[in-house]
């Protein structure tokens, strides 16, 4: 860096709480991640992700995962929780599927953020791409 201060690289680790193919809660991990983290005076050149313990769905439904039980804890209400939970993520997946349907009858240009709209977005061009290359 020739004699320049160069910032220190910023890392960082979220588990989630659980096994889940949920954008919404991937996304929101990977927000309060980043916002604990990195510094908002400085630029961002590069941004890596990874991912451990992938499983297919099928596998994570036949997982149980273990319960300690304690004499202070309303498991009614717990279980209406976990409840609205499933069914707001299963109404999630719904959305999703049907999106993909959408897109795969209609092309990938059929359902667009407003954010692709606004001038210098490439969504729909690199849509229209095949492998990086104008078709």
């Amino acid at each position: 860096y020739y004699g320049r201060q160069a910032p220190k690289h910023a890392h960082g680790t979220a588990n989630l709480k659980r096994q889940t193919s949920s954008t919404s809660l991937i996304t929101k991990s990977v927000t309060e991640l980043y916002d604990s983290i990195v510094n908002p005076d400085l630029l961002i050149r590069r941004i890596n992700l990874t991912t451990n313990h992938v499983v297919t769905e099928s596998s994570a439904r036949k997982r149980t995962r273990p319960l300690q039980l304690d004499l202070f804890t309303d498991y009614e209400e717990l279980k209406r929780k976990e409840e609205a939970e499933q069914a707001a993520l299963d109404k999630e997946r719904r959305m999703q599927e049907a999106q993909l349907a959408i897109k795969r009858k209609y092309g990938r240009n059929a359902i667009l953020r407003g954010l692709n709209f606004e001038e210098g977005a490439t969504a729909k061009e690199r849509n229209a791409q095949i492998g990086g290359h104008k078709a």
